[in-house]
């Protein structure tokens, strides 16, 4: 069974992606990557900075989410406060904090390969974004994960009973 982010995160996280070969490893390229690779977007090429990508992405393949509502695994984040804006994906969500798949998180040095541009996973709170795009594909992508989840789940049950039922049926000698 193909699980397309999860196969994705774990092939590129702790590494650095120059989608465009511009020699520079910013958020965007992280992105762009998870479009073609990911959801079959093919060659995305006309997005440099994060304050580009809302528009162009929902021009063509996205839905803007009213960031009140409820972000979901796979969705793109977008902070716009402050002039650097950052986009990122939802990685998942546990308790007030989004945990983000990002690339060049710091901010700093997007030029060199240094520690904070690896693409990594990093909490933030809630209100730490403010725009949602979700495309029909993530929900594509989200009902294969769950699938696979409880496919796995029921696997270690089925595993759980057929050991109890086997322990349950030893007969210990009486010494």
């Amino acid at each position: 069974m193909t699980r397309p982010y999860t196969e994705f995160r774990n092939s590129w996280l702790w590494h650095k992606v120059d989608y465009d070969w511009s020699y520079w490893y910013q958020c965007t390229d992280l992105i762009k990557q998870y479009l073609d690779q990911c959801l079959g977007m093919g060659k995305i090429s006309a997005l440099w900075n994060a304050n580009q990508i809302p528009n162009n992405l929902v021009k063509r393949w996205f839905v803007k989410i009213d960031p009140n509502k409820s972000v979901i695994q796979w969705d793109i984040i977008v902070r716009t406060k402050g002039s650097l804006w950052h986009i990122a994906i939802v990685d998942r969500i546990i308790g007030n904090c989004v945990y983000v798949l990002e690339q060049n998180g710091s901010g700093k040095n997007s030029w060199s390969w240094e520690w904070q541009n690896a693409i990594r996973i990093q909490p933030y709170e809630k209100s730490w974004y403010q725009t949602i795009l979700r495309n029909e594909d993530i929900i594509k992508n989200f009902n294969k994960e769950l699938k696979y989840v409880n496919d796995k789940l029921d696997e270690r049950e089925r595993l759980l009973k057929d050991t109890i039922d086997y322990k349950n049926s030893i007969k210990y000698p009486v010494l």
